[in-house]
């Protein structure tokens, strides 16, 4: 008889990166690890990987887990985010918490989850990486969350804890701790492996910023869409999207130096 995929892997532990609203996909992920009959035993997740595997590991089905997050349109958006007066964020988690305690119940604890989970937070104070395998599990997600300047850092341990993804944005290591046969980690961001050496350059106005040239219609319109975004006098992405471009890279170099 063919061996099952679980006993050919042994005890199977995953890791699932931060990535804002691309963690959405760690459902498809873990669904996919499904059908090849991979079923983990062990959990960390920073930032949307630590609300994906506080669900799962939680022993929510995936289906209701996609259902949830496909509930979440723009006007349910607007009504989480609600904004914050007081100085030290933009947004209010109070409503996110709610939402968050309905799934995963308010007074859930780690240690009682129907396996081992970690979500990881990072020290304002100190810049130390803390790994959460114990207390609120509903705490442990917002603590990981927390992306400075946009959510309230986590009071908690006498410190203020804030979004992991400053230090380790794919929770690898932290798995070994557990002795599990094999580690699988989930990368949901769409960038490709950073060269680290650097590259010796000049400098060049004369140039202009182009990207690749689009190879089909799709990719023309695509290429339209994305140059919409610059500003027509300077040349340069929205403040937004230069923000977001920023921290996408710093992840990115994070995850790929994990790896």
């Amino acid at each position: 008889m063919k061996k099952r995929q679980t006993e050919l892997l042994g005890k199977v532990g995953v890791a699932l990166s931060g990535g804002a609203a691309l963690g959405m996909a760690h459902i498809g992920a873990l669904k996919a690890m499904h059908e090849c009959d991979i079923h983990p035993e062990v959990i960390s997740g920073t930032s949307a990987g630590a609300l994906i595997g506080a669900f799962y590991a939680k022993g929510i089905p995936l289906e209701e887990i996609e259902e949830i997050a496909a509930s979440i349109d723009r006007v349910k958006t607007f009504q989480l985010m609600s904004p914050a007066i007081p100085r030290g964020r933009l947004v209010d988690t109070k409503n996110i918490e709610e939402f968050f305690a309905k799934y995963l119940g308010k007074n859930t604890r780690i240690e009682d989850l129907d396996m081992p989970f970690v979500a990881v937070t990072v020290d304002f104070w100190n810049g130390d990486i803390l790994y959460v395998n114990q207390g609120n599990l509903v705490e442990a997600v917002i603590a990981s969350i927390a992306i400075p300047g946009v959510f309230r850092p986590m009071e908690a341990n006498g410190t203020l804890l804030v979004d992991g993804g400053l230090r380790e944005n794919l929770p690898l290591r932290v798995l070994r701790e557990y002795d599990p046969d094999t580690i699988i980690g989930v990368n949901v961001l769409k960038m490709k492996e950073l060269n680290f050496d650097g590259y010796f350059t000049g400098i060049d106005r004369k140039q202009k910023i182009r990207g690749k040239e689009p190879e089909n219609f799709v990719e023309q319109i695509t290429q339209a869409l994305r140059m919409g975004r610059f500003n027509r006098d300077q040349n340069l992405p929205r403040l937004t999207y230069l923000g977001y471009r920023s921290a996408m890279v710093r992840l990115a170099e994070i995850a790929n130096k994990e790896i």
